[in-house]
């Protein structure tokens, strides 16, 4: 193959490869690939924005190709429509599943430039409310590095601006956020301390509590 046909994706578990226009994820987990393959196809037919599984085998998932930077590449500059359809992808997923997402990392939603649609669906969904899924999204955006930066402030506060947009309480978001650091600690080497997170959090929802005080909240305006 030439070096225009094969692209590699940002993967810590499994090898996965853009090869002649399909994305080709290999993994030494069967079981995972199923579970991942029945995921995508009962999701998709119920129409949630993922990725057509084009063939499978025991050891790779053979799926559509779909053009677009990653979330995690986009939280120093996220704008509000993207905030917004991030926020809507993940409520249609609990509306659908009564579920979490299994791995939020942000590196598993995309930017198509119109909808944000989701990816990795190898980890067993996890019980839980919607607002817990928002605050796992903003913990990986707030600590992506360089961490609890202003760049990651403001992603912070557009996210919760859009969770506050589809009526998510702000103390749930919270512990979904607080959540999800802490699981950050025993998987990370060096991970953000949690108090230190847990301020962050609190400084943000402070700027968004004083922009809704001021009138309707306009995260697009937000410092």
């Amino acid at each position: 193959r030439g070096p225009a046909e094969v692209m590699r994706f940002f993967s810590r578990r499994n090898d996965v490869r853009l090869e002649a226009g399909v994305v080709v994820k290999r993994s030494q987990d069967p079981l995972a690939l199923e579970r991942e393959a029945a995921a995508l196809v009962e999701l998709r037919q119920a129409g949630l924005a993922v990725p057509k599984l084009l063939g499978k085998n025991e050891h790779a998932l053979f799926l559509e190709y779909i053009p677009g930077p990653v979330y995690a590449d986009l939280v120093e500059f996220l704008d509000w429509p993207q905030a917004l359809e991030l926020a809507r992808w993940l409520a249609e997923h609990h509306r659908l599943t009564g579920q979490l997402k299994g791995d939020l990392n942000l590196h598993n939603f995309l930017w198509t430039g119109k909808r944000c649609v989701g990816l990795d669906f190898e980890d067993p969904p996890l019980p839980g409310e919607l607002a817990v899924d928002f605050g796992r999204a903003a913990a990986f955006a707030a600590t992506y590095y360089p961490a609890l930066s202003e760049e990651k402030a403001r992603c912070v506060q557009l996210l919760l601006g859009a969770f506050f947009h589809l009526g998510a309480e702000a103390e749930q978001i919270r512990a979904g956020y607080l959540q999800e650091v802490a699981a950050m600690h025993r998987r990370r080497r060096r991970p953000v301390g949690l108090g230190e997170a847990a301020a962050f959090f609190d400084s943000c929802l402070e700027r968004v509590r004083l922009e809704q005080r001021g009138g309707a909240f306009d995260a697009r305006s937000s410092p």
